[in-house]
Parts: structure tokens; C-alpha cells; sequence
């Protein structure tokens, strides 16, 4: 050789007429294989198949190891319908795990989370959607023809969960959006995102809808929590007020109890001490009525009875004595006049 390439010395119609039946042989044995593995196919336990034979749906095939026609009379398409998928709107998730970092701050997913409420003020609202795939064939072939399934569902998902969401924040207050109707705006979403769906016939089943953030927009977000804790204030003191109230009204009700059965006691003493006077003047007026002289004198001599006893000195004097009271110190202490209680002098 001096260094030029001369096509004789490589004889490859030789090599041809040495080889070729080797050849046909390896190339039957491979189309073999080709075919016989195109006839076998397998499914996964979270999926199901959807069998075409010329492109025309003929059946859906559950999980485990399945026979077709070979490729390209019979084509099969895996569709994993137990997995649950996800669609995020207004942020994206960077990193999942235990401590998941978001991507925010585009302007198309600012776009996407910027809402106007029913008061109308703007709220940021990002919201992730989880579905599956229910009807295999529908989701193959209804919406996006087979070519690329996957993203026209996806595409369709997104539209109308942002239509669905902007109508019902658009159906809310500011206040409801934010705080306390969050639960039921998912709610409500995941009900009209799944009815729309079904009438697109898309095959998909909304799992869950979930409302990740709700707040102001940064412009106007100051402003708002000022008016949030001014609000949280006037909780706090209309709180307070009540609980003052519900500690001083039973202390006041205790009091009127009180005061009420004291009263009532009162009455029922008074009652029946007056009751039990009058029953005696009564039976003092009967006696009264069958002995009038006796029943005077008696009175007499207990009401001086009781009269007399409650002095300390007693002077008896005769009626038939005269000029007697010159001669009596009666303005003097009953020890030292020299008197004698109960005697007469």
C-alpha cells in the first residue's frame, strides 16, 4: 500500500456472496423478535390500556399481560389512571419534600394569580388543581386526537379552573376570599371545575382543589393588614366586653335572687305575725263579747303588768292621801332617795 485507497481490495461483493445467507438469516431472526414483541404487552397495576386496531378504538384492557396483533395492524395506549396529577396556578413548585420551595414573582403567574373580588379589590389567589384520569378513552381521544392528549387535558384543566376561580372570587368579598371562605370557595370550584370538564367530556375526575395562598396584592398589602388589625382589635375589645358582661350579670342576677327571697321572707313574717295578731284580737274580742267587765279588767291588769314592769321605781300612792308630793324627791335617783320599791310611804 502506498498510502491511496484502491476499491479493489475490499471485495464486498465477495464478503456478499460468503455472507449474505448469515445475513437474511439475522435479519429474519430480529424482525422476529420485533414482532413477537410487539404482539406482548404489559400493563401496570395503575393503569389501563386502550387497544386500536388501524387507529380505531376496539377495547380498554385492565392491568396484567396482554396479546395483540402485531405492530402496525394493532397499537396500544398505556394511560396510568390511578396517578394522581397536579396543576399549580399562580406559583411553581421549585423543590418538593419537607420543606418545599415555590417559585413566584413571574409576571404570567402573577397574571394568572391577580383577581378582582366582589367589593372590588384585587386579591392574589394561587391555587393547585389534582385530578386522574377516569375515562382512558376520553381522555385519549376526545380532546386532543391522540397527537398530544396529555397537554391539550392539561391545557383544557387550565382554562376552565381559571374561569371557574375568577367567577367565584369575583362572587366574593375581599374578606371571604382571604379568610373566612376559603373552604368553601375550593369547595364550590372543585364542583364547577369537574361539572365543565365533564361536559368537554375529558375523562378526568377532579380529586381535590386547594386554595395554597389568598392575600393583597403587595401593593395595597400594609394597607390591609392595618385594616386587619384593626378589625382583630375591635374583636379583641368587643370580646372583652362581652366576657365583662357575662361576669357581672350573673353577680347582678345572684343579687336580685337574692334580694327577692329576702323580700319574700320578709313578707312571710310580716304576714303571719299580723295573721297571728289578728287572730288573737279576734279571740280577745270573743271573750271580750261574753264578759265585757271582766275581760276590761283583765286587759287592764296586764297591760299594767307589763308596763310596770319595764320601771325601775315604783311609787304607790293612796287616793285618799293629799299634800304628799312636796315632801317627795321624785326627781332623784331611785338609790339614793331612800324610797323602797313596791311599798308605800
Amino acid at each position: 500500500m502506498n498510502g491511496t485507497f484502491d476499491p479493489s481490495e475490499f471485495p464486498i461483493g465477495d464478503y456478499w456472496r460468503r455472507y449474505h445467507r448469515h445475513i437474511g438469516i439475522g435479519a429474519v431472526v430480529i424482525f422476529a423478535i420485533v414482532v413477537i414483541s410487539s404482539i406482548f404487552y404489559q400493563v401496570d397495576a395503575d393503569s389501563e390500556g386502550v387497544l386500536l386496531r388501524f387507529g380505531k378504538y376496539v377495547k380498554t384492557t385492565e392491568p396484567g399481560l396482554h396479546a395483540k396483533l402485531f405492530w402496525p395492524i394493532e397499537e396500544v395506549h398505556v394511560v396510568p389512571v390511578q396517578m394522581i396529577q397536579s396543576l399549580e396556578f399562580g406559583f411553581a413548585t421549585i423543590t418538593p419534600g419537607r420543606v418545599t420551595r415555590y417559585a413566584r414573582g413571574t409576571e404570567e403567574q402573577a397574571a394568572i394569580a391577580r383577581m378582582l373580588t366582589g367589593d372590588l379589590n384585587l386579591a392574589h389567589v394561587e391555587w393547585v388543581v389534582q385530578y386522574r384520569i377516569k375515562d382512558a378513552y376520553n381522555y385519549l381521544f376526545k380532546i386532543g386526537g391522540n397527537t398530544d392528549s396529555a397537554r391539550a387535558v392539561n391545557d383544557t384543566i387550565r382554562s376552565v379552573s381559571e374561569a371557574v376561580m375568577r367567577k367565584l372570587v369575583g362572587d366574593a368579598s375581599v374578606d371571604e376570599v382571604i379568610t373566612i371562605g376559603r373552604d368553601q370557595i375550593a369547595s364550590d370550584a372543585k364542583l364547577e371545575i369537574q361539572e365543565m370538564l365533564n361536559k368537554f367530556n375529558t375523562g378526568v375526575e377532579v380529586v381535590t382543589v386547594k386554595l395554597q395562598s389568598a392575600t393583597p396584592p403587595d401593593a395595597v398589602k400594609d394597607a390591609f393588614d392595618e385594616v386587619n388589625r384593626a378589625k382583630q382589635n375591635k374583636e379583641r375589645v368587643i370580646n372583652e366586653a362581652r366576657g365583662e358582661r357575662n361576669r357581672q350579670i350573673p353577680a347582678a342576677r345572684g343579687k336580685r335572687d337574692q334580694a327577692i327571697s329576702e323580700a319574700e321572707g320578709y313578707r312571710e313574717r310580716v304576714v303571719k305575725t299580723t295573721t297571728g295578731r289578728v287572730n288573737a284580737f279576734l279571740a280577745q274580742l270573743a271573750e271580750y263579747e261574753k264578759a265585757p267587765e271582766v275581760t276590761r279588767t283583765r286587759l287592764y291588769l296586764e297591760t299594767m303588768e307589763e308596763i310596770l314592769s319595764a320601771v325601775d321605781s315604783k311609787i304607790i300612792i293612796d287616793e285618799s292621801v293629799r299634800g304628799l308630793l312636796p315632801f317627795l324627791n321624785i326627781g332623784a335617783d331611785a338609790a339614793g332617795s331612800g324610797t323602797q320599791k313596791g311599798g308605800a310611804r
